[in-house]
């Protein structure tokens, strides 16, 4: 069962470019935003954090933002976050961007796993860029964020923090994007798509669930939750 699913998890990286020891932060054009943690030991707390900006300017937008969170041990606490902000500078014509999240728990004992992936998908109709206060916000951010990793939240409190994140991150998109130059301005609501899996504590069983709501312009039902067995 444990060889299966490693197969699995190193079939999801490779088919979406994951990586254990990518940046936390990005600001980039284009690629793909993923954070993954597996963690085998022991009594160890494993947290992973992935957090871009990414600028798109092609006919064809299909970024990828993905939390996988494995664990295989006892009394340990693995947790993966992914949080990806989607500005498209043209008039594309295929928007398909994907947002997934993962919690495995595999023949663990009082142990806690979590997967968080957050994206945010905005048309700008043009070059634009944040002003004074929303790279303020941004950069407060982006410190929270770090604060997490030694934070030892509950689930529940972990949560509530990004929602609070997740509420400064549409503000700034909605309140402190510029049109650079002639260019207009942001021509779309910003689509938020947070996929947040039920976390798994004390599990004797890898459960990977997957939930997926879309908020925002327009709001979709969670997907079907599945189990594996």
């Amino acid at each position: 069962m444990k060889k299966r699913l490693l197969v699995f998890l190193t079939a999801i990286a490779l088919a979406t470019g994951l990586s254990a020891a990518r940046p936390a932060f990005a600001h980039a054009e284009g690629g793909d935003n993923t954070a993954v943690a597996i963690n085998t030991k022991d009594g160890s707390d494993l947290f992973r954090l992935s957090f871009a900006i990414r600028r798109v300017m092609g006919d064809v937008v299909e970024t990828t933002n993905a939390a996988v969170a494995y664990a295989s041990c006892t009394d340990c606490t693995t947790t993966a976050i992914a949080i990806e902000i989607v500005l498209i500078q043209s008039d594309a014509s295929t928007i398909t961007p994907t947002n997934m999240a993962i919690a495995i728990n595999e023949l663990c004992t009082l142990s806690t796993t979590v997967a968080q992936a957050y994206q945010f998908v905005l048309t700008t109709g043009g070059n634009v860029y944040f002003d004074a206060e929303g790279n303020r916000i941004l950069a407060e951010i982006r410190r929270r964020l770090e604060q997490l990793r030694n934070a030892q939240l509950t689930v529940a409190d972990l949560q509530a923090e990004l929602a609070a994140i997740k509420a400064q991150i549409l503000d700034v998109l909605q309140n402190h994007l510029v049109a650079a130059g002639p260019s207009p301005t942001p021509t779309a609501s910003p689509s938020t798509t947070t996929t947040t899996p039920t976390s798994t504590t004390q599990a004797t069983t890898p459960t990977p669930t997957t939930e997926t709501a879309t908020t925002g312009t327009t709001t979709t039902e969670p997907a079907p939750t599945t189990t594996t067995p």
